[in-house]
């Protein structure tokens, strides 16, 4: 895309115009005050006219007063005895050998705080066997085989066999088989799912 050469002159004058004019608003403009424009730091005026210029006013007169760092060497009262506990909520607990506005004690309310809800019961014995029963496999020179799956692998086996050295199985039907873990706890039914 060529541009004109006339045009692209324009162009970069007027842009040369907003940068003299944005410099000398920037740098030497007239509305600025002369201690701004050098970058030397003002003091506030004193004298009478500073009383009325506001709060910069109050500077010298803090600063020839002086912080008051020797208000810390002064000595400070002592921490009384007030029997109070900060970690119990309520009035301070009167002593022995303190008088008491009124002679009636009175004892900080006592949070009821309510039971926890109880466990539900945990189930007695071993954990239930986790396992599918898939199907049937019947040959005449093994007999029923039952085919399980605990969602990861297969197993297959025979009415007591153990089966991938944790569960026994005990009988097998045609809708359900009842198995055991291998030490002969917790035995169950498991429905065919397959």
């Amino acid at each position: 895309m060529a541009r004109d050469p006339r045009q692209q002159r324009l162009v970069l004058g007027g842009l040369l115009g907003l940068l003299l004019i944005v410099s000398w608003w920037q740098f030497g403009g007239s509305a600025r005050p002369s201690g701004a424009s050098t970058g030397t730091p003002r003091r506030p005026p004193t004298g009478p006219a500073s009383k009325a210029a506001g709060p910069t006013a109050n500077i010298d007169e803090v600063l020839a007063r002086g912080v008051g760092l020797t208000r810390l060497d002064e000595d400070r009262p002592a921490p009384e005895e007030g029997g109070r506990d900060p970690f119990r909520s309520g009035p301070a607990a009167v002593g022995p050998d303190q008088p008491s506005g009124n002679q009636t004690t009175t004892q900080p309310p006592t949070a009821s705080v309510p039971a926890p809800p109880p466990l539900p019961p945990q189930p007695v014995g071993p954990p239930p066997i986790v396992v599918k029963f898939i199907g049937v496999v019947s040959r005449q020179d093994v007999g029923k085989v039952a085919v399980l799956s605990d969602g990861k692998n297969v197993y297959y086996g025979r009415a007591g066999e153990i089966v991938d050295g944790r569960w026994r199985i005990v009988s097998i039907g045609e809708e359900s088989l009842q198995i055991e873990y291998a030490d002969g706890r917790g035995r169950q039914t498991v429905r065919l799912t397959g």
